[in-house]
């Protein structure tokens, strides 16, 4: 099932309680986590340090803040990054799993506040990024009962595809950006999949529906 599709799903309740049980259910049915399913897994939400915003995450996933951003390994290997220091409010990495047939390299999920989009207009038409020809025409989607503008990019770089979806809101004066990006090796244009969604690759496939939860979950005070 599709991130959108668990927004939807969700968003039939207004009442943070019930909508973090619903979040825990999907997250509990997705076929990402049929290894936890088996033990009781436990959910951590996060509040933002001026608590304008809160959102639901495994507490078997890293959360990184601060410095830990910066330190912590993020994916397989060491340079492998999905968050931004600079930028990066808070952060949370799925975690990888034992090695095998996969050319999965890491997942996060990250929410920042962009400094140069100052009006809504601005914000929504992600008029502080430079034009790219690799990013797909803008969308709007519904999270929470709040409008988003989608905005998703594939980048092949250094023998690697970087697969990012942005979401983007304007409240209370700030731009807030949601991210979902996922890090792969990038395979030849015979072996990328068909259908548009897929990513060639069943672990990055599963890592991408299980960030979309957590955005699901995400939710201003």
């Amino acid at each position: 099932m599709a991130p959108d599709d668990w927004h939807r799903a969700c968003n039939f309740t207004f009442d943070k309680p019930v909508r973090k049980v619903c979040i825990y259910l999907f997250f509990w049915l997705s076929s990402a986590f049929v290894n936890l399913v088996a033990q009781a897994m436990p959910l951590a939400t996060f509040e933002s340090p001026d608590g304008v915003f809160r959102f639901v995450y495994p507490q078997t996933y890293d959360l990184l803040v601060g410095e830990r951003i910066l330190k912590a390994t993020q994916g397989k290997n060491s340079d492998v990054s999905v968050c931004d220091f600079a930028t990066a409010i808070a952060c949370v990495i799925y975690p990888f799993e034992r090695p095998g047939e996969t050319r999965f390299e890491a997942g996060g999920f990250a929410i920042r506040r962009v400094p140069n989009a100052t009006d809504e207009s601005r914000c929504l038409g992600f008029a502080d990024e430079p034009p790219r020809s690799d990013a797909a025409p803008t969308q709007s989607i519904i999270i929470n009962h709040l409008e988003f503008r989608r905005l998703s990019a594939r980048t092949a770089r250094l023998g690697r595809l970087q697969v990012a979806d942005y979401y983007r809101t304007f409240r209370q004066k700030s731009c807030y950006e949601l991210k979902i990006e996922v890090l792969l090796l990038d395979a030849p244009v015979a072996k990328h999949p068909a259908q548009s969604n897929s990513l060639g690759d069943a672990r990055a496939d599963s890592a991408r529906e299980s960030l979309g939860l957590i955005l699901s979950s995400f939710t201003f005070e």
